[in-house]
């Protein structure tokens, strides 16, 4: 793999914290980790055809080592669902993973053994998406979160300190869960997502590249009609969902898309993910109401892609106190679109290897 990082000068008119370093990645070759559970492995050819699912890939070019750390099911307190292994959590820092949709804890897969071979590991489906029960109250981040952490310490003990790493939704339940559980965490990392009380309010018309960007916060959110119009049409929208978002489609496999498929498909799955967008409003005005002047003591990595949010992800360092944000990092994943742990799992693991490192 070679990679090269320079400091990034087209970042954007919105300034970082003073402190932040913005740093842009690129690729020219990736090699792919495998995944044990879905026995899944990418292809490394360009997905020339975003309507044939014939390109993607089912087999792996490379071979399952001894040493490469599986996951295994678990439940947790609270009907949550999670992926666990990696060393023993009384050895090591613990890291907590959070999914997004339309996906589930799977979406980290790739990433699993690079964060796993020295850190305990869980990654888990938020409330009503995949292996979760859904939330006995409603969808807004300040619940999501609650439920998430009540069962994650009761999984680890309270005085266990964690990373949190949170991807899409999963980092919108992620910044509720800083702002009222500082205590519990040593870093937070934010994978392209727009949070509630950060995405900017949008103005209609957009423009047909936002529209394509963004057409899932108004269309999930409507009352009934997301449920009535896919329908046993589940499988047609993600794959075009992961179609679009994707430079690198094809490295979200056949076997990837038919787990989320299969998933999503089951009664209410469609509608748990819909409600965490129907709660959007609700959620942005808590973060107003309670979390916008909340500063936590810990230093965060935001992580943009290139075709996803890129360095508008420089928002969420905001979070952090003046002190936490000298030691807190913006990164832009260039040749990457959305689904950042599927793309390009690699540099995702090693930019937060080398960050939570830092965070003791």
């Amino acid at each position: 793999m070679t990679n090269k990082a320079a400091i990034a000068t087209d970042v954007g008119s919105a300034q970082a914290p003073e402190h932040a370093q913005i740093i842009r990645f690129s690729c020219s070759t990736s090699s792919r980790v495998h995944d044990s559970q879905l026995t899944v492995q990418h292809d490394k050819s360009q997905h020339s055809d975003a309507q044939h699912d014939k390109h993607l890939q089912t087999t792996s070019h490379l071979p399952l080592t001894m040493s490469q750390p599986t996951y295994t099911s678990k439940s947790l307190t609270n009907g949550i669902h999670a992926l666990t292994g990696g060393t023993k959590p009384d050895t090591s820092t613990p890291i907590i993973c959070l999914a997004g949709w339309p996906q589930t804890a799977e979406s980290f897969a790739e990433v699993f053994p690079l964060l796993a071979q020295d850190h305990h590991v869980l990654i888990l489906d938020p409330p009503g998406l995949g292996s979760s029960a859904p939330s006995p109250k409603d969808y807004t981040t300040k619940t999501i979160s609650s439920i998430l952490a009540a069962a994650v310490s009761t999984e680890l003990g309270d005085q266990t300190k964690y990373h949190l790493i949170a991807h899409d939704i999963g980092a919108w339940i992620a910044y509720a869960w800083a702002c009222q559980f500082p205590d519990s965490l040593l870093s937070v990392t934010f994978v392209d997502a727009g949070i509630p009380g950060l995405l900017p309010p949008l103005q209609f018309p957009l423009p047909d590249a936002a529209n394509l960007r963004l057409w899932q916060f108004s269309f999930n959110a409507l009352p009934e009609l997301p449920e009535i119009l896919t329908k046993g049409k589940e499988r047609d929208l993600l794959y075009w969902f992961f179609d679009l978002k994707c430079v690198h489609p094809e490295r979200i496999t056949r076997a990837k898309r038919d787990h989320y498929v299969a998933n999503y498909s089951k009664p209410g799955g469609m509608t748990n993910g819909f409600n965490y967008y129907r709660a959007f409003a609700s959620s942005a005005k808590q973060f107003v109401d309670e979390f916008s002047q909340v500063k936590i003591p810990v230093p965060v990595l935001a992580i943009g892609a290139e075709k996803g949010m890129g360095s508008a992800m420089e928002s969420v360092l905001g979070i952090s106190t003046a002190e936490a944000q000298s030691r807190s990092k913006i990164v832009v994943i260039e040749d990457c679109g959305h689904f950042v742990p599927e793309e390009q799992p690699e540099i995702m693991a090693r930019e937060i290897l080398a960050f939570i490192g830092t965070c003791r």
